[in-house]
């Protein structure tokens, strides 16, 4: 066919061309898009992609097209004109017998393979030039897993100096793969497939700097070297925050025959100062504390108890030490869960929101009450769980570490900083007489799952023989897949009867 002029044609673009119609000297079989793709039969008898749009549009995109040619991912140009009911097109190769990838069910490897050819992709694209903004229905796969790309969708000659943006031609793809297979892998893959705030040093947007983060990922896919831990945990930024007010820190250990673990977990309050801070000051000093107590043999059995109170004293007592500038405004503050188990004895101490679930094969118990509006205000009848949760107050705590109502903590005085070391605080022991795990998060986990029964889920999810490690990246990946609008912190023990 020869092309025509298509610039200055003006499109007129039905809801749809039913089958059967008249388009470009051909008959439609079947429409791809609304009102402005579809394959078409020539005279000829050839099946070809028609596309339907602004005449300068649509010289744009054969223009880079006819550059790519060469490369077998982007379709070969047939034809362009100017239909006379239906304004400018272009005629495209279709994709022939390639999947699209909506299709496609890639494990994780395959789906980082799929965003490396899509990287590929904009590389050529980006040394004719140009940018372009794919769309997942765009995006073909081959038996041979090679990718086709059946156009290249408004793309846009790039000015001096300027690169391609890769992270859009990869989040225009990466949703296909959440949850599944993204949740699979580590917290980082979610990051390269979902639209994110960047964290503070992130690597930018070039391909090499996404290729980079490719790498990270792949990297991250070995199982971790401590994998056959008792004790692991995840510290993730999520998606939509700036920094990560989030911290943990945990430890294990045998003192005269007997094992003991350490699990904490501290999410700084957001509307504190140095909320970040907060949170690594309260970990820390809980850590250092009940680590000290487990190996002098001073928290088995009920002497437990006192040993997660002595941790959460610390813990206040540290993030009140905070230092603290009069323009910083409200106190650091930073809620806390702390976890020992000495043997077969399992204490938990918290205060604010994070919380504690002990998961079983057959079950799972949650162990800790949210120091909240929400849960008091439902406790005392005054609201149902979803009117609580539309009140202005639903995310507002009623405890947490830290002096919040001191506007200088410097200024403190000996007895006030004496007096910081009381708080109130909520402990609850058990004994765990069978296998199961111990579940350490905040609410940036818990928000999206927080039923007994759907941590359960998760957790055995990982598979038979899933290492603590294995859980805790899984849980804060689910997190992600969800949304990610807070950070989310997960530390997991596993207890084995």
């Amino acid at each position: 066919m020869n092309r025509r002029d298509t610039v200055g044609a003006r499109p007129t673009l039905p809801p749809s061309l039913p089958a059967g119609a008249s388009l470009a000297g051909g008959v439609v079989v079947a429409s791809r898009g609304v009102g402005d793709e579809y394959l078409v039969r020539t005279s000829g008898g050839a099946t070809v992609l028609v596309v339907l749009g602004d005449g300068a549009a649509v010289q744009h995109e054969a223009d880079l097209l006819d550059r790519v040619g060469g490369d077998g991912a982007f379709p070969r140009v047939v034809d362009t004109g100017v239909d006379d009911a239906h304004g400018s097109y272009l005629m495209l190769a279709p994709p022939g017998d390639a999947r699209p990838l909506a299709e496609v069910r890639p494990g994780l490897a395959g789906a980082l393979a799929i965003v490396g050819a899509m990287l590929d992709a904009g590389r050529t694209v980006e040394r004719m030039g140009f940018a372009w903004e794919p769309q997942r229905d765009d995006v073909h796969v081959r038996a041979d897993g090679s990718l086709r790309v059946s156009r290249a969708r408004v793309p846009r000659r790039l000015a001096p100096g300027e690169r391609l943006d890769a992270r859009a031609v990869v989040e225009a793809i990466g949703p296909t793969f959440v949850p599944v297979p993204a949740v699979e892998g580590p917290p980082s893959a979610l990051r390269l497939l979902l639209p994110h705030v960047a964290a503070s040093g992130e690597r930018g947007t070039t391909i090499e700097d996404v290729r980079a983060q490719l790498v990270d990922i792949e990297r991250d896919l070995v199982p971790p070297a401590d994998g056959g831990a008792p004790v692991a945990g995840v510290c993730d930024q999520g998606l939509r925050r700036a920094r990560n007010e989030d911290a943990l820190a945990f430890a294990h250990g045998v003192t005269h025959g007997e094992p003991w673990r350490v699990l904490v977990v501290c999410d700084g309050v957001s509307s504190s100062s140095h909320a970040e801070r907060a949170s690594a000051a309260a970990a820390g000093a809980a850590h250092d504390t009940l680590v000290r107590l487990a190996r002098e043999g001073s928290a088995a059995g009920d002497r437990g108890s006192a040993a997660v109170g002595a941790a959460i004293r610390a813990a206040h007592s540290a993030v009140c030490g905070l230092p603290l500038d009069a323009a910083d405004g409200v106190a650091p503050g930073t809620t806390i869960v702390a976890a020992l188990v000495c043997g077969r004895r399992l204490t938990v101490g918290w205060v604010g929101d994070s919380r504690a679930y002990w998961v079983e094969d057959d079950g799972s118990v949650r162990l800790t009450t949210d120091h909240s509006w929400v849960s008091e205000a439902v406790a005392r009848g005054e609201a149902t769980i979803d009117e609580a949760m539309q009140s202005p107050l639903a995310h507002a705590l009623t405890r947490c570490l830290g002096r919040l109502d001191s506007a200088d903590a410097d200024d403190a005085s000996g007895a006030e900083r004496s007096a910081a070391s009381d708080v109130a605080f909520d402990v609850r022991a058990r004994d765990l007489t069978g296998r199961g795990w111990v579940v350490l998060c905040t609410d940036g986990f818990w928000n999206y799952f927080s039923a007994p029964d759907d941590v359960a889920e998760l957790v055995g999810g990982a598979g038979a023989g899933a290492s603590p490690a294995r859980i805790a990246r899984r849980l804060v990946a689910h997190a992600l897949a969800r949304g990610g609008q807070d950070n989310a912190t997960v530390v997991v023990y596993e207890h084995r009867g």
